[in-house]
């Protein structure tokens, strides 16, 4: 089910995983994947699967819409753009950069980005849609900024912003309306860009663009998004490991239900359920799993402040964890 996942991940969409998490059926899991079925169908309840917020337990049951990690087009390749990749990539994005000009669209220039384009941005922008995109419009002149904005709301997005003046703004959001694009597609258009931080400098700046980005991203309910080293694990697979899910929590963790992570025999972790004592934990049991060749298991990490205050933490929190042995 896994391999399926990060296959329709891949495929450009954005399948539902049922993991049994209590009772008889302890770790087994099924996926509804464009119209079809796969696992352990008796997982699937009888309610459409799109009602209600995701993710969620339902009888037992963690119903989870899996996502693509979510990819940033920063569209221009100043000052601006450089500190976002950096951040932007810290906090998990995948990143891809657009110039037209070769020395601005390098990877000595951009380093910690994924993906680099030399090209029009027109041509950049012409290509497949991407599942959960995020678009900064940052561009050198007043003419690109309104022509990527016209063919970004043309495509499905997460995010757009652009950079600018209230007036810029203003003059691009007037000529795109004269020219019969949807008020309610303007709307959805951060303008000028980043939350309202009080931003002076380009890394200031980026804070505020990749704060935005993320205000939105969590708030959006899109799903529970797989990062790349996470897919990959599941993909380069050779031997039999553990995948870690969250599926609850209170107090000070970090991570959200759903965050996972793989264990391997060796001890290496793929991923992160939020770090700190409970993901140590956490990786104890799996690890002892692994060994003693079990197949799930359900337990509960409550960290005292005690606790907490020795690894670091502010306050004490509570963490419930599906461990599963995956056979490869």
């Amino acid at each position: 089910m896994f391999r399926k996942t990060v296959e329709a991940l891949r495929a450009g969409r954005s399948p539902i995983l049922l993991t049994c998490v209590e009772g008889e059926q302890i770790g087994q899991t099924a996926l509804y994947d464009d119209g079809t079925i796969y696992g352990n169908t008796s997982l699937i309840p009888t309610f459409p699967l799109s009602a209600g917020k995701l993710p969620r337990l339902e009888n037992e049951v963690l119903i989870e819409r899996i996502v693509a990690a979510p990819e940033l087009f920063l569209l221009g390749g100043g000052h601006v753009s450089v500190q976002t990749a950096k951040i932007a990539k810290l906090c998990g994005f995948r990143v891809t950069v657009v110039d037209d000009r070769p020395e601005f669209a390098n990877p000595d220039r951009f380093p910690d980005a994924d993906r680099i384009l030399c090209s029009p941005f027109s041509e950049a922008l012409s290509g497949p849609d991407t599942p959960n995109a995020y678009y900064v419009i940052v561009t050198r002149g007043h003419k690109d900024d309104r022509m990527c904005l016209e063919r970004i709301l043309k495509k499905p997005f997460a995010y757009c912003g652009m950079i600018g003046s209230r007036t810029k703004v203003g003059l691009v959001f007037d000529h795109l309306l004269q020219n019969g694009v949807d008020q309610t597609l303007l709307a959805r258009v951060h303008a000028p860009i980043g939350l309202s931080i009080g931003a002076v400098t380009p890394e200031e700046i980026a804070v505020s663009i990749v704060g935005e980005m993320i205000s939105v991203k969590n708030a959006g309910g899109v799903g529970v998004a797989w990062d790349e080293a996470l897919s990959s694990g599941i993909v380069s697979a050779t031997e039999p490991y553990a995948m870690v899910t969250l599926i609850s929590k209170s107090g000070s963790a970090p991570r959200s239900t759903g965050a996972r992570m793989i264990v391997r025999k060796d001890g290496t972790i793929l991923s992160s359920i939020g770090g700190g004592y409970g993901e140590f934990e956490a990786a104890q049991y799996a690890l002892a799993m692994l060994k003693t060749g079990g197949g799930a298991k359900h337990y509960t990490c409550r960290m005292t402040n005690d606790d907490a205050a020795k690894d670091g933490m502010i306050c004490g929190g509570t963490v419930e964890v599906l461990i599963q042995m995956v056979k490869e």
